[in-house]
């Protein structure tokens, strides 16, 4: 109940207190600070990202590409991809949880992101049965991770329509793929 009350109060205003979050859930602050231990808001800002990406494996599915995917299945994975992202993103409903703000002192988050786009780097690397090259690769699945925040960003921020930012990430993902990291495989 206190991490419901938490995103409730936390996210449309980073700048809340626990004493915000405690007076909101109707505990104190010593309850609340019992259940997420540390400095600040960090805890809870770490429990509620925490649980958004536990449902990063929901958003990738099933979906499995590998170095031999044509084109068409490339696609249209990607396609069902980057549609659950923006239905996830849309449900966290915050632009600053994707955009540079993300930084702020005391939430954590901006690790968290970061710790969530090497474990994606590693998936695709993995999936794609390839560890020549691994670096640029992975650096290039970073960037393009990165990219995904942005266009989150921009559509949550009213800068981009959800068609719009489908359609960025649909390709951005698609060349990445199906030419960038080719490319960086062969050196």
């Amino acid at each position: 109940m206190i991490l419901e009350v938490a995103k409730q109060v936390l996210l449309p205003d980073p700048g809340a207190s626990v004493n915000d979050v405690a007076k909101a859930a109707g505990v104190t602050p010593q309850l609340v600070r019992a259940y997420f231990t540390g400095r600040g808001t960090a805890p809870l800002y770490a429990a509620i990202f925490d649980e958004y990406l536990s449902a990063l494996p929901d958003l990738l599915g099933e979906e499995r590409l590998t170095a031999q995917s044509s084109p068409a299945s490339i696609r249209k994975t990607t396609e069902r991809v980057v549609g659950r992202y923006l239905d996830w993103a849309e449900q966290v409903g915050q632009a600053w949880v994707f955009g540079e703000s993300r930084d702020r002192p005391g939430t954590g988050i901006a690790e968290r992101w970061n710790a969530t786009f090497e474990y994606t780097a590693d998936t695709l690397i993995k999936a794609r049965g390839s560890s020549e090259n691994a670096d640029p690769v992975r650096a290039a699945i970073i960037a393009a991770m990165s990219s995904f925040n942005a266009i989150a960003h921009r559509m949550l921020s009213g800068g981009l329509e959800r068609s719009q930012a489908q359609a960025v990430l649909v390709e951005t993902f698609v060349a990445l793929y199906t030419t960038v990291i080719p490319r960086l495989e062969s050196g």
